[in-house]
């Protein structure tokens, strides 16, 4: 009969787990309360109408130890009224003194105490709109993604902070800890188009001294997913809908030495046309570049360089056109006249599409040989639709076309194409796994050239739980492949690596986590040539306030103008935020580099980087980066070039709507130094005042610098909500 007992208690067991998970969920399911009327956000903790709303007060510790009680308490309350969602964290500290909080841009309190809200308006556990506040009130918003990944410091940060919208905070610090309040508009955020609403709710305090992360809703490193780990956040009266409409003029004017002032007008309008679909409009927008990009080494890099796109008008709903071979990388679209883009989601279908007519678009090669460029005076359309499919939890299915049309004017833009077209998804199972797979296909025309159809494909395969780390990637993508319109570093290749990691958890304030691995990676190209093979040994250590240490030995075999090079190299990587007022990282490496030319050689090749933020004054913030890159012919022997390459960022804010901002960067290999001074009045992120100088100069024989450019620029937009 033992096998009767067995069975009985499994059923039990079984029986049981629903109950549990119901009781988990209710647990972190909150029913918001409509307010009687709305607060006023002033960061000051005796209003009343708090104690009419919703307390969430259970949090747990994740980071140094995962599912102990936090150190000190937090106190969340919640309520809404027709138009906004209102917030107020009290988060106690026992030496308020310590608290870490400057006064500083946008979307720039790194290193702060803040409060951060996760909100998956669609439950789709694949994204999820974040808003963060620091105890000054300085506010960061972004759009978190589970598909992608960036590593920072010991942990994956996946939101992008380039999406901005409006909403208003205030905080104060005091004797107990700091207080903060919210008001987010519904028109804000997008969210299903029904009566009642129910969203996922995810919750983190940070305190970085401490080296602290908590949660809401309890964490855990034994699940595939940090979506998926939320509670339910419900509405369920009569709140603000759609009929969305924004205004945006801008005007802007540059004045170049010796010429006359050129003022321009744009407008960007937006309308939602459902509280789930937005449609953008831009005309003649303004798409100079404010924040200049961080400079990169190019010397003797055998593929192009990434910057990542800043422009407003590509930002709304960006995630809907992420494909995992990146098909749409918006900064090939250089110069339009007017664009228009159509995102959003309905049921369970994302839907996204974009136009617009670039006045001076990049090449269209659909072969690695050189062929004669199309002529300077060459006009692009470029269109993009995608859409995807919710299947499940976490899973998807998506399909996505792009297409290029380029000519020497509207009526010849049939001359030159470049058409792709894909279906990719996405599938989360058995907990631990995941499953992405994309499939492509591409046809271009040149003149008169014309390829056919030309396929190529990308799959992946991992297993995250507590311990290991496993993944799998195969890719192929020939040679005549073009996405004029995306960004592949490289073609002609067949490549499939592999990656694997285990983790020791001390868990303690010293060392969170220990983290070996070895990665495997072998590429051929499409005449079955081995190319490339490389074997990795590496490893982290994460812990005490942000600290970071990674360390790597690569042995690797690169073959380039029929040449096989054998390559041993080092590298590491240290990042610590030890004070409130210092944080930074060094980074270098030494070992064989190729010289890339028509005569290839094997040299010696070392790298040296580090990157240092000092906040002297709470409202004062200084950033340095300095790169250096040198190449000898052998190791010891003559050296080839040596590139060194400094920039300054300093930001002085006077309020959090007023600040001035300083730029320098120096390049010693092209002698060129860059100064830019930019006075910012930012109200909200449409609303914006600019006054700039930007200045750059060359060396010339005699060592003394002379102004090759110098720009006055104004900026003006101001933001109508209707």
């Amino acid at each position: 009969m033992n096998w009767f007992r067995k069975l009985i208690v499994v059923s039990t067991v079984f029986c049981l787990i629903p109950l549990w998970t119901g009781a988990a969920e209710r647990e972190y399911h909150v029913n918001i309360p409509r307010l009687p009327q709305p607060p006023q956000i002033d960061g000051i903790k005796e209003n009343p109408l708090w104690k009419k709303a919703a307390t969430l007060d259970s949090f747990t510790q994740y980071e140094p130890k995962e599912g102990a009680a936090p150190s000190e308490k937090t106190l969340v309350y919640m309520g809404y009224a027709q138009k906004n969602l209102y917030i107020a964290v009290r988060a106690f500290d026992s030496n308020p003194q310590a608290i870490r909080s400057c006064l500083t841009k946008r979307d720039e309190v790194h290193g702060d105490d803040q409060i951060t809200f996760y909100f998956d308006t669609f439950r789709d556990r694949k994204k999820a709109f974040t808003f963060q506040v620091n105890p000054c009130g300085v506010q960061t918003d972004g759009v978190y993604k589970e598909m992608k990944r960036r590593r920072r410091g010991g942990g994956f940060q996946k939101i992008d902070k380039s999406w901005d919208t409006y909403f208003t905070t205030d905080a104060r610090v005091d004797e107990k800890g700091y207080f903060v309040e919210m008001a987010i508009p519904f028109k804000s955020l997008r969210f299903p188009n029904r009566k009642t609403q129910l969203w996922g709710l995810q919750i983190k305090r940070e305190i970085p001294r401490k080296n602290e992360e908590i949660y809401w809703y309890p964490r855990s490193r034994d699940v595939n997913g940090f979506l998926v780990q939320s509670g339910t956040l419900e509405i369920s009266g009569d709140i603000e809908k759609g009929r969305n409409v924004e205004v945006l003029p801008v005007v802007t004017g540059r004045k170049e030495r010796s010429k006359s002032f050129n003022p321009q007008a744009g407008v960007n309008l937006k309308y939602g046309v459902t509280s789930d679909m937005t449609l953008d409009f831009a005309y003649n927008p303004d798409f100079s570049q404010v924040e200049a990009d961080m400079p990169q080494i190019d010397v003797n890099q055998r593929y192009d360089l990434y910057y990542p796109e800043k422009r407003p008008f590509f930002l709304e709903g960006k995630d809907i056109f992420d494909t995992p071979v990146e098909l749409v990388y918006t900064r090939t679209i250089v110069n339009p006249q007017y664009g228009f883009k159509l995102t959003g989601k309905t049921g369970k279908y994302s839907i996204g599409v974009l136009s617009a007519y670039d006045e001076t678009p990049p090449e269209i090669n659909f072969s690695s040989q050189e062929d004669e460029p199309l002529a300077p005076s060459s006009r692009a359309l470029v269109n993009v639709f995608r859409m995807k499919r919710d299947l499940f939890k976490e899973s998807y299915v998506g399909f996505i076309l792009t297409d290029k049309e380029a000519g020497a004017n509207w009526g010849g833009l049939s001359e030159n194409y470049n058409r792709v077209a894909g279906i990719d998804g996405h599938f989360k199972f058995n907990k631990y796994y995941r499953f992405t797979f994309q499939i492509m296909g591409s046809q271009s025309q040149k003149r008169n050239q014309k390829s056919g159809f030309i396929p190529a494909m990308n799959f992946k395969f991992n297993r995250n739980s507590r311990h290991w780390r496993l993944s799998a990637e195969y890719k192929s993508l020939p040679d005549a492949f073009e996405a004029s319109t995306g960004f592949i570093r490289r073609r002609d290749i067949q490549s499939l690596s592999t990656r694997v990691s285990y983790a020791f958890l001390p868990q303690n304030k010293y060392i969170v986590d220990i983290r070996p691995s070895f990665e495997y990676k072998r590429i051929y190209n499409f005449d079955n040539t081995l190319t490339d093979e490389e074997f990795q040994v590496g490893g982290f250590i994460s812990g005490w306030r942000g600290t970071f240490i990674y360390g790597g030995f690569t042995s690797r075999l690169e073959r380039y103008e029929g040449i096989d090079f054998h390559k041993n190299s080092f590298r590491a990587h240290i990042n610590s935020e030890p004070l409130s007022w210092l944080s930074g990282n060094i980074s270098f490496s030494f070992g064989d580099g190729i010289y890339y030319s028509d005569n290839p050689y094997l040299g010696y090749k070392t790298s040296l980087g580090f990157r240092l933020t000092l906040k002297p004054l709470a409202n004062l913030r200084a950033f340095y980066k300095f790169q250096n890159n040198r190449f000898f012919k052998e190791m010891g022997g003559e050296k080839v070039y040596d590139v060194n390459i400094l920039s300054q960022r300093i930001n002085f804010q006077f309020s959090r709507t007023l600040s001035l901002r300083l730029i320098t960067d120096y390049n010693d290999y092209y002698k060129k130094l860059y100064n830019s001074i930019l006075l910012s009045y930012v109200y909200n992120p449409g609303t914006v005042f600019y006054l700039g100088i930007d200045d750059n100069q060359i060396q010339d024989e005699t060592g003394m610098y002379r102004i090759e450019g110098r720009y006055y620029f104004i900026k003006f937009s101001y933001w109508w909500r209707i």
